[in-house]
């Protein structure tokens, strides 16, 4: 058997492989932080699929160090009773579970908890814009008891291991970096300073266990930050946390200053954690725990058989595929629905204030809700077009057990132009896993395009599912039809390949992805955007990236640019001109209402999905798919 499929001793508890759901906000709490059914629905799924230990997001131990509506706490008994709930289902599913016990410190928010931040330093976080104060020898002094309080409930809770939060820019790590630190007092300056509060913390959590149930840390092997707290006082922390006696240290990386480290997006190299995680397995003997874009089942396996880890705690993957530890241990590997690390349906929508959602999992945060059971009844379903929408209805009906036909000239719709920019090439799991999905079941596969109602009539459908993604939107620009004049789909499909002088007309995600892509190439690239702004809507954890992207391929930005007229060698705006040979088109998207309406005269119950709907995101055409398939 492989290693990662072992038991592995963390202080007294014994987990019966190597795997961890990572501690990872996902908004199914109540508003205030109480267990709700979909919270233990959600964890409870994962438990029962083979995960080891659950991990918690972080509970706040007092109200002014709660960093989002939804966040768990644990400051009052009655929280207490309420977490015992959640631990129970989990027990019940076949899991242990941890509680990641922290005070959000500078990262708090006003707006969230109607309290003014506390910090070492009165320093803003950079995401936020908060307006934290100075914390006082007597407010730290009552958040330490809060944190031994804390500690005792989850005991009373039922918890089998408490983790204390030193990582990602919160109270206990901001002491430690000093980048957030910059205290005159005992408890700043020198590292043994800025150790200080934080060992004050966690050894009065463990003389409050006082040996229970194991404890341990979580902390940020780099914080990523030019004045930050790098790995030479990371390892100097974990060998003083391992005489204090903690138990394990599970590592991760970054701070909200540094926020894509901390929930890593497609850019950051996939396991680039592991590399600290073995080095600190020099420095330490307790078990060291790796997370970070694990996507990949050959990494994980290699990284605990070659003793580089001794667990992994997954989180995006196991929203992903909460079958992912099964389908590794029966050797159904290339059944796995990869995380592509996009972000979309997790991180930005809990920072939203929504529950996590997945682009590549319809189901991830409601698991009651969306069982995949036969139909009563047979019916023919006809999907039209194959792309991420198409494919997904087509294998959620076929589940059903609908007889299936899916037409299209070809699998996979627009996802290879999504994934063709510079560090979008993850995309393609998506891709590859829907392709094999459908493949591999009785769907009848029909590589033709359809213009017309006669073009189905033979598969005599009971049901129609519109899935034919969408058409670029050509604006009424003067010029529009010259030959230097292409869509960013005709860049993207390399269907055309640029040099020279480019303008792209908007700024959107489709104009910012298709400048990278363009400028990557050494193309010299102005981007006119109309709004005030580019990139409208790109989550926190790749806006920040992308300018800096933009501004290194010395990509030309002009806002409040509106395009009058478009020459063979220039773009014309209101407010003058930009040389150009080549002009790309991308101000947005249309559904072919014209398709639409041939379809639905001969079959009213038509169902339109994804861009046939309207246009948007694959994280959107997904569930829509998902919720018109398990309609039929």
């Amino acid at each position: 058997m492989k290693k990662c499929f072992t038991p592995i001793k963390i202080g007294g508890l014994t987990l019966k492989n190597r795997f961890m759901m990572a501690p990872m906000e996902n908004g199914l709490a109540a508003i205030g932080g109480a267990v709700t059914d979909k919270l233990c629905d959600f964890f409870a799924e994962r438990a029962k699929n083979d995960v080891a230990i659950i991990m918690t997001g972080s509970i706040g131990v007092s109200p002014e160090g709660r960093g989002l509506p939804t966040q768990l706490s644990l400051y009052e008994e009655s929280h207490m009773h309420d977490l015992s709930r959640l631990v129970d289902r989990v027990h019940e599913a076949g899991a242990a579970i941890g509680a990641q016990i922290y005070h959000a410190g500078r990262q708090a928010s006003e707006a969230i908890t109607g309290l003014t931040p506390v910090a070492p330093s009165a320093i803003p976080c950079a995401i936020l814009g908060n307006h934290p104060k100075e914390i006082s020898l007597a407010e730290m002094e009552d958040i330490k008891e809060k944190f031994v309080k804390a500690a005792k409930w989850s005991i009373e809770a039922g918890f089998d291991l408490i983790e204390v939060h030193f990582a990602h820019g919160y109270l206990l790590h901001s002491f430690l970096s000093p980048h957030s630190n910059h205290r005159t007092d005992e408890y700043g300056g020198s590292f043994e300073n800025r150790l200080k509060y934080p060992m004050e913390v966690l050894n009065a959590v463990l003389a409050a266990v006082d040996g229970k149930v194991p404890v341990t840390i979580r902390i940020s092997a780099d914080e990523y930050l030019e004045d930050g707290l790098h790995f030479d006082e990371v390892k100097l922390v974990c060998k003083e946390v391992e005489k204090a006696g903690v138990a394990a240290i599970s590592l991760t990386a970054g701070s909200y200053d540094s926020v894509e480290y901390a929930i890593q997006p497609m850019f950051i190299p996939q396991g680039f954690l592991i590399p600290y995680s073995e080095q600190l397995k020099k420095e330490t003997s307790l078990p060291v725990i790796v997370a970070a874009r694990l996507n990949s089942a050959d990494l994980i396996e290699e990284t605990v058989e070659t003793g580089r880890a001794d667990m992994v705690a997954i989180g995006r993957g196991l929203i992903a595929d909460e079958k992912l530890v099964v389908k590794m241990k029966e050797g159904r590997k290339d059944e796995i629905r990869y995380c592509v690390a996009c972000n979309q349906g997790c991180i930005d929508r809990v920072l939203g204030g929504m529950n996590a959602h997945c682009l590549v999992n319809p189901r991830a945060g409601q698991e009651k809700e969306r069982v995949d059971k036969k139909s009563p009844v047979v019916r023919s379903v006809v999907v039209v077009g194959a792309g991420p929408a198409g494919m997904q209805a087509a294998i959620t009906a076929c589940d059903r057990g609908h007889r299936v036909t899916l037409i299209s000239p070809s699998l996979g719709g627009r996802i290879p132009e999504v994934a063709t920019p510079p560090e979008k090439s993850t995309f393609m799991l998506f891709n590859d896993y829907l392709t094999a999905r459908v493949k591999e079941r009785p769907i009848n596969i029909v590589n033709k395009k359809v213009t017309s109602a006669a073009d189905i009539e033979e598969y005599k459908p009971d049901d129609v599912i519109l899935a034919c993604g969408a058409s670029p939107v050509i604006p009424h620009i003067p010029g529009v039809e010259l030959s230097c004049v292409v869509t960013a789909d005709d860049v993207l499909s390399k269907k055309v390949t640029l040099s020279g002088d480019t303008v792209i007309i908007g700024g959107g995600l489709v104009g910012t992805e298709t400048a990278k892509f363009l400028g990557s190439q050494g193309v010299k690239v102005t981007i006119l955007e109309m709004a005030d702004s580019i990139a409208n809507g790109i989550g926190a954890t790749f806006i920040g990236h992308m300018f800096a992207t933009l501004e290194k391929l010395g990509v030309t930005v002009q806002c409040g640019a509106k395009v009058t007229g478009i020459t063979p060698t220039a773009v014309i705006t209101e407010t003058g001109s930009v040389p150009s040979e080549n002009v790309v088109i991308a101000v947005g998207y249309k559904a072919d209402s014209a398709l639409y309406d041939e379809l639905h005269k001969a079959y009213p119950g038509l169902i339109a999905v994804g861009d046939a709907k309207s246009p948007r995101r694959i994280l959107d055409a997904i569930d829509d798919a998902y919720q018109a398939a398990s309609g039929i």
